[in-house]
């Protein structure tokens, strides 16, 4: 995509949450999890600017949900941020609970003001790193996000590692997300994701001791790094100075040993990494580039953003020095499949269907530039979720719906995406995982180059060429995959969900 302006001033927030390795004891067997949070705005400085942010439970980014594989997670929201709301978890497939799913207009009807709403799911097959997130236009962007862990005592690596700690990459806008996509979403932007803020943001209290988040360890112990992409916007080169890193983990499925300096992570992906704290006691650089190559030239002066960690016994207040590494790495494309490999090798079963879009960026009749998918741009239908038409045996003809259906049972269709727009695109698909069977250059898929024998099992993947899956998904950039709809007519949704709808039409 071409862009015409300046982009927004916006920062990197970093939280850490450190905890030793569970201890998971399969005589316990599966449990319950209760998670109760409220969403609701508050007035916060996480990087020095005072702004109001959506937040969970008064927290930016939410508190962190722990669980074990197997567990039910009956998760309570309260909606107190004087608009409509829904959650999704990024990472679980919802299977026999679709309408717990999360995506207003699709899955269900929104949460409306002052009421709540509680998901209540299982977790069969699902493990390791997620994050959960309002997906109600761009309330995440705004601060309602958290992370989501899911613990195996299957893992495969659980013996190689003495702590966990979970970090959180994330562009943090000084601008609420509301304004910023009402300047994106008119004719006059011209499909610019980005526009010219004033740095100092004119009426923000500056608190001066927000300082940089630091991350303790202790000599020769090892860690997994849970790495959280929970960007709008921004894609990010990941480090430790003179510390190596080897990936175990790509969205929820385990990977073979990829030893790596550093780690590119685009917009919503998760990597867990083993990091062996085996330097001599200092201060290090945790740092997280931002993917330049990827944004508007003015982007060239955006600074690395960093953090510490810290070796148990160094000094407190010596600031750390400055050594990165130099290793080159491609930009605005994921981590090399080539390399990134899965535990165990699974050959892809053969395809039963192909299809193939093609992605392009133009104006719409309105004179806004909108995302468009075959020449289709996403409208949803803000009266009547498609979950709720598929139960009310609605046919699913609006051709803005973006709807495709799938109604063979064990169907293998092969997906090609042809991006004719010069920006790259986060793909994140919900109730599956899918196998990455290779990406190029060009508008033409060489079949012939397809890894089928053992590519990487993942949820969120780069189209290349740059990643804004909010913005993008509020432009269009979507489509439904209806799967089995006879089957769904068997099932049986619980009756708060359907009063949802009931209380959304008093509201209107």
């Amino acid at each position: 995509m071409t862009f015409y302006g300046i982009f927004f001033f916006y920062i990197i927030f970093w939280t850490a949450v450190v905890s030793p390795t569970p201890i998971l004891n399969r005589r316990d067997g599966p449990k319950t999890k209760f998670f109760d949070l409220t969403i609701e705005k508050a007035t916060l400085s996480p990087d020095g600017f005072t702004r109001q942010l959506s937040t969970i439970n008064g927290q930016y980014p939410g508190p962190t949900l722990e669980v074990n594989k197997g567990d039910r997670i009956v998760m309570k929201i309260r909606n107190k941020l004087g608009e409509p709301t829904a959650i999704h978890a990024h990472g679980m497939l919802q299977r026999d609970t679709p309408w717990f799913d999360g995506v207003p207009w699709m899955a269900q009807c929104v949460i409306q003001d002052n009421s709540e709403f509680t998901y209540n799911y299982t977790v069969p097959v699902e493990v390791g790193t997620h994050w959960y997130h309002a997906h109600e236009t761009l309330q995440y962007v705004d601060g309602a996000f958290g992370p989501l862990i899911v613990h195996d005592p299957d893992d495969p690596y659980k013996s190689e590692y003495d702590e966990e700690i979970v970090v959180m990459l994330n562009d943090y806008h000084h601008t609420d997300a509301q304004t910023l996509l009402k300047q994106f979403l008119t004719p006059e932007s011209q499909g610019v994701e980005v526009r010219k803020i004033d740095i100092s943001t004119k009426g923000s209290k500056c608190v001066d001791n927000a300082g940089l988040a630091k991350f303790n360890f202790v000599q020769n112990k090892k860690y997994r790094l849970r790495i959280i992409n929970t960007s709008a916007f921004s894609s990010f080169l990941f480090s430790i100075d003179k510390h190596e890193m080897e990936v175990i983990e790509a969205d929820g499925s385990y990977t073979k040993r990829n030893k790596i300096n550093r780690l590119p992570i685009n917009v919503a992906q998760r990597y867990s990494v083993i990091v062996t704290a085996n330097q001599p006691v200092d201060n290090y650089i945790m740092r997280s580039e931002f993917q330049k190559k990827c944004m508007p030239k003015a982007a060239a002066s955006l600074p690395t953003v960093k953090a510490i960690v810290h070796y148990e016994g160094a000094p407190e207040n010596s600031e750390a020095k400055d050594n990165p590494w130099s290793d080159s790495l491609a930009e605005c494309v994921d981590l090399d499949h080539d390399t990134l490999q899965p535990f165990k090798e699974e050959k892809v079963p053969a395809s039963t269907k192909k299809m193939e879009f093609t992605i392009g960026f133009h104006k719409n009749s309105t004179g806004v530039v909108r995302a468009f998918l075959n020449e289709s741009t996403y409208i949803p239908d803000i009266n009547f979720p498609t979950l709720h038409k598929i139960f009310k045996k609605i046919p699913l003809n609006d051709p803005r719906a973006n709807a495709f259906i799938f109604d063979k049972s064990g169907e293998v269709v092969d997906i090609y995406f042809i991006n004719t727009d010069d920006g790259e695109h986060p793909f994140h698909i919900h109730g599956y995982k899918f196998w990455v069977l290779g990406t190029g250059s060009g508008n033409k898929v060489n079949e012939d180059e397809l890894n089928t024998q053992n590519p990487i099992e993942r949820d969120t993947a780069t189209i290349p060429p740059t990643g804004w899956i909010a913005w993008h998904l509020e432009s269009g950039l979507l489509m439904q995959l209806v799967t089995l709809p006879d089957e769904i007519l068997k099932m049986h949704p619980p009756d708060e969900w359907t009063k949802l709808c009931e209380t959304g039409e008093r509201e209107r």
